[in-house]
């Protein structure tokens, strides 16, 4: 009878031991498992972060040609604008290309809507591109510039206003009438002119009041 006593004592413990060991196997199962719901979460987390990513340059690569096209003139747009003579769509700078062909008259013009007696800038530029013709600069009759040499940069002057400022022209590469541009950005106004060799244009600045 002790013997058999010993024997069940023996065999609950090993049940136990077994019992632990397959609940142990179980838990560690379970933790190196990762559940489902926590995968799927995951990939969509990713995936938004992605998502956002992508739209976010999809967003900055649209801003930038936006406004590539909204500052860039056609070649069509800016004859038509060019015989108009007076434009307030055409920005400082603009050139039409070499094979342009089509012919404007030489100009006196009136600026007005100054604000006030002051100091205003003149731009000035060739819109033909580079031809490298030359005019002279004058305000009051006064010489402020003997020899500007005219291609597709930019160049600013300082006026006073009242004033009037002349355009003459000096000499010509191309055999053609001197071809220019000029700006007042107080205005926003592109003015097209030409000019022959001996010949001026004058520009006549009025203030507001």
């Amino acid at each position: 009878m002790r013997k058999q006593k010993r024997k069940n004592k023996q065999g609950i413990g090993e049940g136990e031991d077994k019992n632990r060991n397959h609940q142990e196997q179980g838990l560690d199962a379970s933790a190196q498992s990762p559940l489902p719901q926590e995968d799927s979460e995951q990939e969509l987390f990713f995936a938004e972060k992605k998502f956002r990513k992508i739209l976010g340059w999809l967003t900055v690569f649209f801003m930038i040609f936006m406004f590539v096209t909204e500052g860039t003139t056609t070649e069509e747009v800016g004859a038509v604008e060019v015989k108009n003579r007076v434009s307030s769509e055409i920005t400082s700078g603009f050139t039409l290309s070499a094979d342009s062909q089509f012919e404007i008259d030489a100009r006196d013009f009136e600026v007005t809507g100054f604000d006030g007696h002051g100091t205003a800038r003149m731009l000035i530029w060739d819109y033909r591109g580079d031809t490298n013709d030359e005019v002279q600069i004058l305000v009051d009759g006064q010489v402020i510039r003997e020899v500007h040499v005219l291609n597709g940069n930019v160049a600013a002057y300082s006026v006073p206003v009242p004033s009037v400022v002349t355009i003459r022209g000096v000499e010509t590469n191309a055999g053609q009438p001197i071809t220019y541009a000029v700006k007042f950005p107080e205005r926003d106004q592109t003015i097209f002119n030409v000019v022959t060799t001996g010949n001026s244009n004058q520009y006549q600045l009025v203030p507001r009041f």
